[in-house]
């Protein structure tokens, strides 16, 4: 599960990436932190999925935290799509 979801991630830095140039908007730095806080963003939640694949937590916790992970990765990725839809 770590490689899908950190091409999930990149899919989701690619697409803001490609957003800069159809609005004007956005940007490295803006709004609130840009691809720099997507970036920050998306690696916490890797890490989670990263950490869901550790023996050392139980299975429960390895769950929850596998779960939030991808939940927050399909968030992003919604978002994009809707902001892609909303700038072209």
């Amino acid at each position: 599960m770590r490689l899908p979801a950190g091409l999930a991630s990149l899919g989701v830095m690619l697409g803001y990436a490609a957003l800069i140039p159809l609005y004007p908007g956005f940007g490295l730095l803006q709004p609130r932190g840009g691809l720099v806080m997507l970036t920050i963003s998306l690696a916490i939640a890797n890490t989670l999925v990263w950490l869901a694949g550790n023996p050392a937590f139980s299975a429960h916790a390895r769950f929850q935290l596998g779960v939030a992970g991808w939940i927050w990765i399909l968030v992003q990725a919604g978002a994009q799509v809707y902001l892609h839809a909303v700038a072209g």
